[in-house]
């Protein structure tokens, strides 16, 4: 039976996690964990989410999800001290042998050129862990991964270009791929129409439900559906006036062409 993971973005709702710099812990992770997720899909892995969008969820529900049911669990997150301390950590169960850990933080040190502060666990008692991720999931081995500190200028600025977050995400991705025993292809964003620099996807960044189209539109009868928060279309098509704004054209796995707003408001491109 092959192995199974959940990915755990962080925080989320009411808990925003640290801030620095005006950007949010809770988004950054679910950034990268609803990345994570769709990669590992695609690349037949046995996956879940703790969530897929910005609700709140206490230790109770977090570990209700995760205890036993899996036999990996990624809990992603980012750090805040004083705006001094910078750098990766992933921390690892007390119980559990550090190989894991390891890989996965020289493999983020290696892509993301950030230094790597430690690996470690960290107990309450002498073989009891301080972090309820640890202490309280069971068998499902769990490592917490800090990408950096979102409150350090140069850790802050390598992560708010969105691309390395998702170079990030790969160097993970590829270690996790290692541990589950399932091939790693590395992503291949698809690269379409140069029309206005265009390629990758689209995704809304709109806390609440954002309409496509199926045509070039803003008319109420012509609304297909709706996006959520973190949804989006895998391939843009090209950027076209529509009355005094404009949209995407879009297309999704299956092929259907949509059209949605492209304003940087409620939209973001994705290469």
């Amino acid at each position: 039976m092959s192995k199974t993971i959940i990915i755990d973005a962080g925080h989320g709702g009411i808990d925003s996690g640290a801030v620095g710099f005006n950007k949010k812990e809770k988004d950054w992770t679910l950034t990268i964990s609803r990345y994570q997720y769709k990669r590992l899909t695609e690349l037949g892995a046995k996956v879940a989410l703790t969530r897929n969008a910005d609700t709140t969820l206490s230790p109770t529900q977090r570990i209700a999800k995760i205890k036993n049911q899996y036999d990996i669990c990624i809990s992603n997150h980012w750090n805040a001290f004083d705006g001094n301390g910078r750098g990766i950590e992933t921390i690892h169960s007390v119980k559990a042998k550090p190989d894991f850990a390891n890989d996965l933080a020289n493999r983020l040190k290696q892509t993301t050129n950030l230094p790597l502060r430690r690996v470690f666990h960290r107990t309450t008692s002498p073989g009891v862990d301080y972090y309820f991720l640890h202490r309280l999931t069971g068998r499902t081995e769990t490592v917490i991964i800090e990408y950096g500190f979102i409150d350090h200028a140069q850790d802050h600025a390598y992560y708010n270009d969105e691309a390395n977050i998702y170079k990030a995400a790969e160097a993970v991705l590829e270690g996790i791929c290692k541990n589950l025993g399932i091939h790693y292809v590395h992503s291949t964003n698809q690269t379409v129409s140069k029309k206005d620099g265009l390629s990758g996807r689209v995704e809304s960044i709109h806390h609440g439900h954002l309409r496509f189209y199926k045509r070039p539109s803003w008319k109420d009868e012509d609304v297909f559906g709706y996006l959520t928060f973190g949804q989006g279309f895998t391939k843009v098509l090209e950027k076209v006036k529509v009355g005094s704004g404009k949209q995407y054209k879009v297309a999704n796995a299956r092929g259907e062409v949509f059209y949605v707003t492209a304003s940087p408001t409620y939209v973001k491109l994705i290469h």
